[in-house]
């Protein structure tokens, strides 16, 4: 099962079939909604097989953490988005009876939770748990329904630790793919291209479809040969990460 929450402004009145109406326009399966769906309770068949479902929460998540995952959102990083108190949430899952491969999985869950948000009212922000973030409504929306990347933006928070030279960015949503998580550390004043750059490889992993090995090599060029090492993770206890360290020294970026 996959789960996440739309953070709402109050509790809405909503409309279950706008809601079918904009997941039709996301996703290619047929989509229906479920016979015997309630108020606050909504099912949706997605294809032959599966579905999504919502089921409407006239409280907010307690203890302010969803709030708490915005600052771990890209989206949040250099923009002036902060999340507001919300009143209301929703919880959607999407239950499968064949899992399919993880990335495929993630794009269509991905894709259907955009299409709720298109379909409700006063949706402040999506708070992805396995992600570790919580994201702009709009950021989440224009990522989930863009054709040439994966969408791994939404799928990963980040943490970020600083000295005066260097900066870390740590990912966060790895293990929904079966992988373990990116630590990149480069000098500071390379801040952007190195927010670039770690996508950029979170994507090459999960289009590979495999971790990426202690030992192999990436790089911003054909010329760069950054050897990957794994250690410990420096925030979950018993995992490992795979990690690259850039040099003080720039080369002209490109894909891995």
């Amino acid at each position: 099962m996959q789960l996440a929450f739309l953070l709402l402004q109050k509790n809405v009145d909503w409309d279950p079939v706008r809601v079918r109406a904009a997941l039709a326009k996301v996703w290619d399966e047929p989509i229906a909604v479920v016979d015997g769906s309630e108020d606050e309770l909504v099912s949706f068949s997605v294809g032959a097989r599966d579905t999504l479902t919502a089921m409407l929460v006239p409280a907010p998540i307690p203890d302010g953490e969803a709030e708490a995952m915005a600052g771990y959102s890209i989206s949040s990083l250099g923009t002036d988005w902060q999340i507001a108190a919300h009143e209301a949430h929703l919880v959607v899952t999407l239950q499968e009876e064949d899992n399919g491969t993880s990335t495929r999985r993630l794009l269509r869950f991905t894709r259907l939770l955009a299409g709720v948000v298109d379909g409700v009212d006063g949706v402040l922000g999506i708070y992805w748990g396995e992600a570790h973030a919580t994201h702009d409504p709009d950021f989440f929306r224009d990522m989930a329904m863009a054709d040439d990347i994966l969408p791994v933006h939404l799928w990963n928070g980040v943490s970020i630790a600083a000295n005066e030279e260097r900066v870390s960015l740590l990912s966060l949503g790895m293990r929904q793919l079966g992988q373990p998580n990116l630590k990149l550390t480069g000098p500071r004043a390379e801040g952007t291209e190195l927010v670039g750059y770690f996508f950029n490889l979170l994507e090459y992993a999960a289009k590979r479809g495999a971790p990426v090995a202690e030992g192999e090599t990436v790089g911003r060029s054909a010329q760069e040969k950054l050897v990957v090492r794994h250690e410990p993770s420096p925030v979950a206890d018993g995992e490992t990460v795979w990690c690259v360290d850039l040099p003080a020294e720039r080369s002209s970026p490109c894909d891995p």
